[in-house]
């Protein structure tokens, strides 16, 4: 087959996709797309000889252009190419060519491999070849020329061939198990994997290193897992002190995905594993600690962004341990993981401030993130806590506390705050009966000279409030409220603004009896903050009292009136774009205090503030606007607070909703070929880029929900709008979030259309609905959704209370059965094999049985709603699932591990 007649097209088309203009580019891809569609075999040949073998002389670029377009082209079903003409359904390249061309490709392919010698061109090679044997695989075609090639490399003396077949060994686990005529035996597998763990080259090393990982999560089985992977695993940890640190962090990735999925493979090798692991989180010294020690290990020689590339990912082993075998590693050396990891933590957050301290003070936009805040600690601490508990955890954390706050550099003291904070979750057990004195050894900080310390108080004290179960809240009410009104009047502006913070999680689990003494003096304090400080703070402030108002519920009427006339001033005069949050967090206030004093003292200025919520609404024109997710949960919460007296709202709450809950991601046209690799799920990308939208159509869900239960009738005219956006929501492909929000909309729409009598003349509305339901029972895989579908059903009908038309019924009983009939399959399939299963993957499928059984729950009360609104002439159906439901309980993996 000649392929000469096609360069001069292939040259032109490269060039043009190589080059920065757009519509160059696009008109390549289309041109390129019509000769795939004419020629198909000869495109993908030229493509492979050009990339594989340097066919046309082109340069190195050109050439892995050519293997990344010929890896998209022969996959993608291609619009216009058939298998069968009749059916015009789009096929992919690959699987219209001849099986003479697709092996002439695979010898271009595998000749490239033995004879290139540029490392990046054969890392491009590695990348196109593994795409076809996986690709291959999925068809149950086996790329049998490939395994032998790779064998033969392991063994050159050149370190770019050894690379490769761990390379594909990484990208395609299972190569030499499914590409071959006779699978290599799992010992011979591990005896290369070790080969490439020795290996002289770093770089082989490394790559070893991931394809271990992906052989032993993918390319095996769970007993062959158990026979070889904890042997490799400590392999491994032998290999990682013999790479430069410039290497050392890429090997650790992997190690990361090992000790997240098969964690039981580390425990023999504890006492190897975990020793290396803890020195490597020992960082860089600090002068300025005056010789203060954080743990035993000697400080790393390595910078401080050298030296993180090393300890992420050898923290994130030690936490995923610990989350996993939290016995085993809780209890390792008595808890010395526990002991040793506090103080390495604290370590790194100390080396991570820098100590001038003028831009934080100075910052007056507190919604930005702070790119530069060492939060890998925190985040470290409270997962170590979460982990193993608070009885190793909590001694170390008083040997590190006490000295850390006398020491004079604020980054200690500050960092020492914070480490209590981020362990208290955790250690709340043990800790609260220690609460006394942990307030005792932190309140002089509350008058620390540093102000970032002041500030680090604050946020202890706010954590604790959160974590420690009401205690600060009942037993040091008084103290608490005494020391954060002080701090309102802190020299600096964002210690006085964090003490308003601190109050909002204080009230957010206060009892009203408790704070009501101190309400005038709280708001007070707030509302002078609000007079006094700038737009952030104003911000903060209104969503402190907030809190303030639902926590205080009635008590907090004598100061009703005047916080609701600042709240209606501030949303009258305060209308510059800049305002716009300060409006919202008004809007958010306004509802909450109303609901807080409840409707008689609040329903003559609801009516005011829904005249303004109107108004404004009206100006929310941007898709940016924040305060168009304030105005929706403020519409709800005057919902609640007014009842059946809310009605004539409606016409200016639902249309907006009804828009929101209607948003649908945009779709867009994959790329053909770009230099670089994109996901290959565009449309997911999308989606995620558009997380605002998705955000506030899950809430206008949510919102409809509130309005169909609480309005009843008078949701009447948007009835039918809603049904129809929560029946398409029920299968809504983009997120799970809208899924449920749409499944528990549906019986709230029922009862509107059952209270108004709306569907009384038309009852093939009701039929639409169930019909719809029950298809998306049908096609539902997942049975954690499921699960809510059956109850959105049960709910339903119990709404109706009408016996459905006996075919829908007969319909539901027998797709029922069916997913009954394929779970009790699969938990037989689990049943026989789970004696290849190693512990990680029984955890696994022991999960899914705890989402399968809350689902099989979920169907036995659907069945008896069945019964009981469509009479016993269901019986029979109804028994015959039950019967099928009890069979399904005994089958399956038996015990599971109880968490923590």
């Amino acid at each position: 087959m000649s392929t000469e007649y096609l360069m001069s097209d292939i040259t032109a088309v490269l060039d043009a996709l190589m080059g920065t203009a757009d519509e160059p580019r696009q008109e390549a891809e289309r041109h390129l797309g019509r000769l795939t569609l004419e020629q198909p075999a000869e495109v993908l040949l030229l493509l492979a000889q050009v990339g594989a073998q340097g066919v046309g002389g082109f340069q190195l670029d050109h050439r892995l252009l050519a293997l990344i377009l010929l890896k998209r082209l022969a996959f993608i079903p291609l619009p216009g190419l058939f298998l069968n003409a009749q059916a015009q359904n789009a096929t992919a390249p690959f699987d219209v060519i001849r099986e003479l061309t697709r092996g002439r490709i695979e010898t271009v392919l595998c000749a490239g491999l033995k004879d290139e010698v540029d490392v990046r061109m054969r890392k491009g090679l590695g990348a196109c070849a593994a795409a076809w044997a996986q690709e291959s695989s999925i068809r149950h075609r086996p790329l049998l020329p490939l395994p032998p090639v790779l064998l033969e490399l392991t063994t050159s003396p050149q370190p770019f061939h050894r690379f490769t077949p761990f390379q594909l060994l990484d990208m395609t686990p299972t190569l030499l198990v499914d590409s071959v005529s006779d699978p290599l035996p799992v010992d011979q597998l591990a005896q290369i994997l070790l080969a490439g763990l020795n290996d002289p080259s770093v770089d082989v090393r490394v790559e070893a290193m991931k394809a271990m990982r992906s052989v032993i999560m993918e390319g095996v089985t769970g007993k062959e897992r158990e026979q070889i992977g904890a042997g490799l695993v400590l392999q491994a940890f032998q290999t990682l002190p013999q790479l430069p640190p410039s290497l050392l962090s890429h090997a650790l990735v992997p190690l990361v995905d090992l000790a997240t999925m098969h964690p039981q493979l580390y425990i023999p090798s504890l006492s190897a594993v975990l020793p290396y692991l803890l020195a490597l989180l020992s960082p860089p010294p600090q002068s300025h600690l005056q010789g203060y020690q954080f743990s035993s290990y000697p400080p790393s020689t390595l910078s401080l962004e050298d030296w993180e590339d090393i300890a992420n990912p050898a923290t994130e082993i030690i936490l995923s341990l610990a989350e996993l075998k939290y016995n085993q590693i809780g209890q390792w050396e008595g808890g010395r993981v526990g002991r040793e990891m506090v103080g390495l933590l604290i370590g790194r957050q100390v080396s991570s401030f820098e100590e001038d301290c003028k831009e934080w003070v100075e910052a007056t936009d507190l919604d930005e993130e702070d790119e530069d805040y060492p939060i890998f600690s925190e985040e470290a601490l409270d997962r170590l806590a979460m982990a193993i508990g608070g009885e190793a955890i909590l001694p170390s954390l008083s040997e590190q506390v006490q000295p850390l706050l006398s020491q004079s550099d604020w980054r200690c003291r500050y960092s020492a705050l914070i480490a209590i904070a981020s362990l208290a979750e955790g250690c709340l057990d043990e800790l609260q009966p220690r609460i006394r004195d942990v307030l005792m050894i932190i309140s002089p900080t509350a008058k620390d000279p540093h102000p970032r310390v002041r500030y680090g108080f604050l946020q202890c004290i706010g954590q604790l409030c959160t974590d420690c179960d009401k205690t600060l809240q009942t037993a040091f009410t008084g103290s608490v409220l005494e020391i954060c009104l002080a701090l309102l009047d802190d020299p600096i502006m964002r210690v006085r603004v964090h003490s308003a913070a601190c109050m909002t999680n204080f009230f957010q689990d206060a009892d009203s009896s408790s704070v009501a003494p101190f309400l005038e003096p709280v708001i007070r304090g707030l509302v002078n903050l609000y007079e006094t400080g700038p737009l952030y703070a104003k911000e903060q402030v209104l969503a402190t009292l907030s809190n303030v108002a639902i926590s205080a519920d009635l008590t907090f009427t004598p100061y009703y009136r005047s916080v609701m006339d600042l709240l209606l001033h501030i949303l009258t005069t305060c209308t510059e774009k800049t305002h716009r949050k300060l409006q919202g967090r008004a809007i958010e206030c306004a509802s909450m205090t109303g609901m807080s004093v409840g409707k008689s003292t609040f329903a003559p200025d609801a009516v005011k503030l829904a005249q303004i919520m109107i108004g404004i609404q009206n100006q929310v024109t941007e898709s940016d606007d924040c305060r168009a997710g304030y105005l929706m949960e403020a519409w709800a919460t005057l919902c609640r607070t007014l009842g059946d007296d809310f009605a004539p709202f409606l016409t200016h709450v639902v249309p907006p909703l009804l828009k929101a809950a209607s948003y649908k991601p945009p779709k867009t046209n994959k790329p053909l070929a770009t230099f670089e690799d994109t996901p290959n799920d565009v449309e997911e990308a999308i989606v995620t880029a558009n997380t605002a939208e998705m955000d506030e159509k899950v809430v206008a869900f949510e919102n409809l929900t509130v309005y169909a239960f609480q309005m009843r009738a008078r949701f009447e005219p948007w009835l039918g709008a809603s049904m129809a956006l929560s029946l398409e929501g029920l299968t809504f492909p983009h997120s799970e979030a809208v899924r449920e929000a749409a499944a528990f909309l549906v019986p709230g729409l029922l009862q509107v259309a059952k209270d108004a009598g709306a569907w009384n003349e038309s009852p093939e509305n009701l039929v639409e609905v169930f019909q719809q339901v029950i298809g998306a029972i049908i096609k539902e895989q997942d049975w954690s959704f499921l699960a809510l579908l059956y109850k959105s059903f049960t709910d339903s009908l119990h709404v109706i209370a009408t016996p459905l038309p006996a075919d829908l019924s007969n319909r539901m009983i027998s797709n029922t059965r069916s997913h009954l009939n394929d779970l009790h399959t699969t938990r037989l399939d689990r049943e026989a094999q789970s004696p290849y299963m190693d512990e990680a993957d029984r955890e696994i499928y022991l999960e899914e049985q705890r989402d399968e059984n809350t689902c099989v729950d979920m169907m036995g009360k659907s069945m008896d709603m069945i019964v009981r609104i469509g009479g016993e002439g269901m019986r029979g159906g109804v028994d015959e699932v039950k019967s099928l439901i009890r069979a399904v309980r005994k089958r399956g993996l038996k015990g599971g591990r109880e968490y923590r």
